[in-house]
């Protein structure tokens, strides 16, 4: 999250995502975060590019170890190592050619030159070699693990098991971490523990902590970190999949967890077996939809508050609008429009994500590649990213080797395996 206190014949997913038919880059009618004319460059197959609930982890994954390494990193690191369209001339867009170039340039580096040490909410390994995790990837693993403790024990997966997942984690099952690894883990879980002792009925106040205090109350990205593998669970569930998420979900704020539970309803909407032979457009289509329209508990309904959700949404719009594909005055209006307190806040999250997405035409190496090339919190950003493209695209989406690295560093690093997570979010019997 953070290291400081992203014709009908059949084609390719990447030619489909890089919008070969070149119709040029139409933005989204205001008030619509996608239209019909959005989709004009795109081909019209039945799109099918292998496992899409596969895709959607493994996006996050990749997502992940690309932003990693320049995490709130500072210019001097940051050059050579991102597109530099910061210094771009404010006139130049985002075109076919310019898309295909900077989804070339989206690579997995490694933190030696530039992140050498280790970080509490970083990587845990000095030296840490490309496709190395942060927390927005353990906090998959700690919700894996808690659905695996609560199907040993045949129970309901609850907020109990979650907090005791955060209690007890540790990088590989049975293998005791060493005194550095220790501390590592003790820094960047030592708020959430708080939290999860609580939850666990622990009133030592120097053990735990009301929940209401967790980060002090700020709307922070953690939920949408740790909750997206839920989307498989609900796959085609929308409504049950943002239940579920908001009911689980104790390490974020009222606002957070709204957001984080319209985040994994959209991607859920779009993994079950109908949603194969859709359309990219359609998929699209219902991610937004889902987005703008699913509201179990009728937050737009409450008195003069309305739903936040609703106006970050609209704000997409508009930065994508008033942009016009040139990505120098999209980040000027993201960093003033979108006003984070902290860039690692639940809707700034969120509206980068998708941001990043239109701009790029739904391409999702140039999305990644511009989400670290805007800085900040870049691994937030783009495992977000990631997982939207691996969920509309399948894993196809996705360099074959750069997979194959991160689901390496994921064994040697936690002894977790991605497809191992997808057969057990697919054989729940019902919320177990």
């Amino acid at each position: 999250m953070h290291s400081i206190i992203r014709s009908r014949k059949t084609v390719s997913s990447t030619q489909l995502f890089a919008g070969e038919n070149r119709r040029g880059f139409l933005v989204a009618c205001a008030g619509t975060m996608l239209s019909a004319k959005f989709f004009e460059y795109f081909p019209r197959p039945e799109f099918l590019a292998g496992d899409r609930a596969v895709g959607m982890l493994v996006g996050s994954l990749l997502g992940d170890a690309i932003g990693g390494p320049l995490e709130f990193a500072n210019e001097e690191k940051r050059k050579g190592n991102v597109v530099g369209a910061r210094q771009w001339d404010d006139s130049k867009v985002l075109d076919d050619e310019t898309i295909a170039s900077m989804a070339r340039d989206a690579k997995l580096m490694s933190y030696e030159k530039v992140r050498p040490g280790v970080e509490a909410y970083g990587q845990w390994i000095a030296k840490a070699p490309a496709g190395t995790l942060t927390d927005d990837s353990r906090w998959k693993i700690i919700l894996i693990r808690a659905i695996r403790n609560a199907r040993a024990k045949s129970q309901t997966l609850s907020q109990a098991h979650i907090a005791e997942s955060i209690r007890d984690f540790q990088p590989i099952v049975g293998h005791n971490p060493d005194k550095e690894m220790i501390r590592l883990i003790e820094e960047g879980l030592l708020e959430y523990r708080y939290a999860a002792n609580w939850i666990l009925g622990v009133r030592d106040e120097s053990k735990a902590l009301p929940l209401d205090r967790l980060w002090a109350g700020i709307p922070n990205c953690s939920g949408q970190m740790m909750l997206l593998p839920l989307a498989i669970r609900y796959a085609g569930d929308p409504e049950s999949a943002y239940r579920e998420s908001y009911r689980l979900n104790f390490i974020d704020s009222a606002g957070a967890k709204d957001i984080a539970s319209m985040l994994v309803a959209a991607i859920a909407s779009v993994l079950g077996e109908e949603a194969d032979k859709w359309t990219i457009q359609r998929r699209w289509e219902t991610v937004e939809e889902t987005l703008r329209t699913l509201d179990p508990f009728r937050l737009k309904k409450v008195p003069f508050a309305g739903r936040p959700l609703d106006k970050w949404l609209t704000l997409v719009d508009s930065i994508v609008e008033k942009s016009n594909g040139k990505p120098v005055v999209a980040y000027r209006l993201l960093e003033t429009e979108a006003k984070p307190v902290y860039f690692w806040d639940a809707h700034f999250t969120m509206i980068v994500a998708l941001t990043m997405l239109k701009l790029c035409k739904f391409n999702p190496m140039c999305s990644l590649s511009m989400a670290i090339d805007f800085g900040h919190d870049t691994d937030s950003y783009a495992q977000l990213i990631g997982a939207f493209a691996g969920a509309v695209g399948g894993v196809d989406a996705f360099p074959e080797e750069m997979r194959t690295t991160v689901s390496n560093r994921l064994k040697d690093d936690f002894g977790e395996d991605v497809r191992q997570w997808v057969k057990l979010l697919r054989s729940r019997e019902k919320n177990r």
